[in-house]
C-alpha cells in the first residue's frame, strides 16, 4: 500500500518497498522498518506492556494494532518469537511427515503448534512450538509472514563467520536474562541454545561447562560476545580468567549505512538481512 503513514514519529511512503522484522518477547515486541535499498532509512521501536493486566494474546494484540504502519504491506515480514519448546534435527532425518513425531517425543506435554526453520548452511532443521492463538494472530494480521525462531538468524550468521580460520568459535549472545550460546568447529554446528540466568556468574557458568564439555582449547579457540554492551563489559573480565581469546562480535559495518537506530536493535534483529533466510 502506497501513501504516508503516521504513529508518533513513524512516517512512512511506499511501504511496499520496505522490509518489517519484528521479534515478540515475554512482555512485548521489538520492530525495524527499512528498505534496503535506501541508506539511512532503518527505524527500530520497542513496545513492552503489562502483562498483570491482560493475557499475553490481548496484550500483543493491542500493542501491534497501536501501530497502524504494522498492519500494511511490506516487501517481506519476518518474525522472531523465542519458544520455550525447540530441538533440532539433522536434514537428512527431517521430514513434514516425522517431524511431529520427534517434537512430541522431546515435549509430550506441549499443546503448541509446531513450525520449522530450515539451515541450510548447519546442515539442520529447528523445530519450534508456538501457541496457536498467537500463531493464528501473526497470520491474520501480518501479509505472509515468514516466522522464525530467534536462533536461527543466529546460527545462519555465526556459521559463515565460524568458517573464518582454523579454530573452534563459540559465540556468546546476551540479552536481559538470556543467554544465546552457539558453538562451531570446523566441522560444523556443535551447539545451539538459549539458557535462563538471573545473575552474570550463572551465565559464566554455561558458557565454561560448555567450553569444557565441547573440549575447547583455552589457548587458541575463541569466544566472541554479542548482544547487551553492559552484560558484555560485565562477563568479559570473567571469561578473561579461563579463555585466552575473549572479544566482541564485530558488527557488520554495512549495516551502518542503513542507519542509526541500527545500534539500538537487537542483535539478531539486525543481522537479518544478512542470512538470506
Amino acid at each position: 500500500m502506497n501513501g504516508t503513514l503516521q504513529h508518533k514519529d513513524i512516517e512512512l511512503e511506499h511501504t511496499g518497498q520496505y522490509h518489517l522484522a519484528l521479534k515478540l518477547d515475554d512482555n512485548g515486541f521489538s520492530f525495524a522498518l527499512y528498505n534496503p535499498a535506501v541508506n539511512g532509512s532503518y527505524i527500530y521501536r520497542k513496545e513492552t506492556f503489562d502483562l498483570n493486566l491482560h493475557n499475553y494474546l490481548f496484550a500483543l494484540e493491542n500493542a501491534v494494532y497501536s501501530y497502524p504502519v504494522l498492519l500494511q504491506n511490506f516487501r517481506k515480514t519476518q518474525i522472531l518469537v523465542q519458544p520455550e519448546h525447540f530441538t533440532f534435527i539433522p536434514l537428512p532425518f527431517a521430514s513434514s511427515r516425522d517431524n511431529e513425531i520427534y517434537f512430541r517425543f522431546c515435549f509430550p506435554e506441549s499443546k503448541d503448534e509446531i513450525l520449522e526453520n530450515n539451515l541450510s548452511r548447519c546442515g539442520s532443521q529447528l523445530l519450534f512450538g508456538i501457541a496457536p492463538d498467537v500463531s493464528d494472530f501473526l497470520r491474520r494480521t501480518f501479509d505472509r509472514p515468514q516466522i522464525l525462531h530467534h536462533l536461527t538468524p543466529l546460527c545462519e550468521y555465526f556459521y559463515r563467520k565460524s568458517r573464518l580460520g582454523n579454530n573452534a568459535k563459540m559465540y556468546a549472545h546476551l540479552q536481559k536474562g538470556n543467554l544465546d550460546l552457539l558453538c562451531f568447529n570446523k566441522e560444523g554446528l556443535l551447539l545451539a541454545n538459549t539458557f535462563r540466568f538471573r545473575h552474570i556468574n550463572d551465565a559464566a557458568y554455561y558458557i565454561l561447562n560448555a567450553w569444557q564439555q565441547l573440549e575447547y582449547d583455552q589457548m587458541n579457540d575463541e569466544l566472541q560476545l554479542s548482544g547487551d554492551k553492559n552484560l558484555r563489559n560485565e562477563i568479559t573480565p570473567l571469561m578473561r580468567e579461563y579463555i585466552t581469546y575473549v572479544m566482541p562480535t564485530i558488527f557488520p559495518s554495512h549495516l551502518f549505512e542503513l542507519g542509526e537506530e541500527t545500534h539500538e536493535a537487537p542483535f539478531d534483529l539486525v543481522i537479518l538481512p544478512l542470512c538470506e533466510l
